[in-house]
């Protein structure tokens, strides 16, 4: 299955407003989903789109809800999302955050009672666009084990930072060594997965999906990515007045209640710190020496953060972006079963 990306975009829209959601939640929606696959990360992409319908569908996503500021001084704010489509609400954070920053060097907003709101990239990157680095984190239901435990208590608990630099650098990640979507898959097609991916419900690592699914993801990086997860539980978490650990919920189905998972935003202004041409200057001249620097044996490119995607984003511009055919007949069935589907779009 092919799609361009104004096609994408367009079916999102329209079945997001056929849901019951405003011109702008739509929009900003079939945006970020659209950029997910765009990037590659179909997990974040039109996959999301027959959840977000079922969600609105019984009540625990609200269309047109009211995102308002709860807490704020010259540097920060809380936004209170209104159990929104978290694509939407996030995006008012960093649109926030980047205001605050133009007056202040520093922007910071955190944000809670929203949803699942797509690759956290978006959002750094619109930080980038205004000359900005931007730093997006946000939590999950929980799926990654402690350190040396065997219970899920941590969320994926995606961490982007982006870089206005010439090139761009935009790094983003998930605190596990793989996405749980990786290991449905693999169940899915009877294959085993490698060591390090997860563990069962002893906490014995495994390469049985379905043991992998009973336990918990493993952090990466050992202690150092579970401590890193750790952290960014609390930042996104109690500090924005959002859920931890267990009491996190909302971003996988099945879905009981409103979502509680928290989000913080920052925008940084460089030239709040030094001379931003300097910054660019020194930044771009650390990028050359990197690409430039000797690689190992077989290796052809030293890759930047996020470049990898980029690439991928502008050859999917050009040719369209392949999904596989059962995200499609998913949000075909879903939309079908609420009744929006035309039947000339099959």
């Amino acid at each position: 299955m092919i799609l361009t990306a104004e096609r994408e975009k367009e079916v999102i829209r329209v079945l997001l407003l056929r849901s019951g959601a405003g011109e702008e939640e739509a929009e900003d929606a079939a945006e970020v989903l659209t950029e997910g696959d765009l990037r590659g990360l179909h997990s974040h992409g039109l996959l999301r789109l027959p959840y977000i319908l079922r969600a609105l569908r019984r009540g625990t996503i609200l269309p047109r809800a009211e995102v308002r500021v709860v807490r704020e001084t010259q540097a920060t704010a809380l936004l209170d999302g209104g159990h929104g489509l978290g694509h939407h609400v996030a995006r008012r954070a960093m649109s926030l955050a980047v205001e605050k920053a133009r007056k202040t060097g520093v922007g910071a907003v955190g944000v809670f009672n929203s949803n699942h709101f797509g690759i956290a990239g978006y959002y750094a990157e619109m930080a980038m666009r205004e000359g900005m680095v931007g730093v997006v984190t946000t939590t999950t239901d929980p799926l990654v084990h402690p350190w040396g435990g065997c219970e899920p208590l941590l969320g994926t608990n995606a961490l982007a930072v982006g870089l206005p630099t010439r090139p761009p650098v935009l790094l983003d990640m998930a605190m596990s060594v793989a996405a749980r979507g990786k290991l449905v898959e693999a169940s899915r097609k009877g294959e085993r997965i490698p060591e390090g991916w997860a563990v069962d419900r002893e906490g014995r690592p495994t390469t049985d999906p379905e043991e992998g699914l009973k336990g918990a993801l493993s952090p990466f990086g050992g202690p150092k990515g579970y401590g890193l997860a750790f952290v960014l539980e609390i930042l996104a978490g109690p500090m924005v007045n959002a859920a931890a650990g267990r009491r996190v919920r909302g971003t996988l189905e099945p879905v009981e209640g409103f979502c509680t998972k928290g989000d913080l935003m920052l925008a940084l202004d460089p030239s709040a710190f030094t001379d931003r041409e300097k910054f660019l200057r020194e930044a771009e001249e650390f990028i050359r020496e990197v690409k430039s620097s000797r690689k190992a044996e077989g290796v052809q490119e030293i890759l930047l953060p996020g470049e990898p995607e980029f690439r991928k984003r502008e050859r999917y511009l050009r040719e369209g972006i392949p999904l596989p055919d059962e995200i499609w007949r998913e949000v075909e069935s879903a939309a079908r079963e609420l009744g929006l589907w035309p039947e000339e779009w099959g």
